[in-house]
């Protein structure tokens, strides 16, 4: 897979390259017609070179796709065999991912857990009565 991705990254390239350069030479031709002529309005670009462009792209994202290679690592214990999986990326496990966020106790959802939108008012002001009623009675 990998001479194949190289071999259409370097078609692609070459493919926006020309595309580019055409784009520039139609706005050169553009620009040597008069501008108050009549064949000088509603010129857009040629759509052989928007195809051209559309097309490299498309094949660039693809080559990019091919270049991924798929997982191979040595395990930490047992033989050191080369070990490939058909897996191109890993499932994100949240536990791995936020491991010092719960050895210090940090909330990882806490953005979305604690907004403004989703705290019920109501029970808030409540609760905050209350208090101000215990605080009251404690001070007298």
């Amino acid at each position: 897979m990998a001479l194949l991705s190289t071999i259409l990254i370097l078609f692609s390239s070459a493919l926006i390259l020309h595309s580019g350069f055409s784009s520039h030479e139609f706005h050169q031709l553009l620009k040597s017609l008069p501008q108050d002529s009549h064949s000088y309005l509603g010129h857009q670009l040629p759509k052989d070179i928007q195809y051209e462009a559309i097309a490299g792209i498309i094949t660039f994202t693809i080559a990019v796709f091919f270049s991924f290679k798929k997982l191979t690592y040595y395990p930490l214990q047992g033989p050191q065999k080369l070990i490939t999986l058909n897996h191109y990326l890993h499932e994100i496990r949240m536990n791995k991912a936020t491991n010092v966020d719960n050895l210090i106790g940090n909330d990882p959802y806490g953005e979305i857990n604690h907004t403004p939108n989703f705290i019920d008012i109501h029970a808030k002001r409540e609760e905050t009565k209350r208090w101000l009623e215990q605080n009251d009675k404690k001070e007298i």
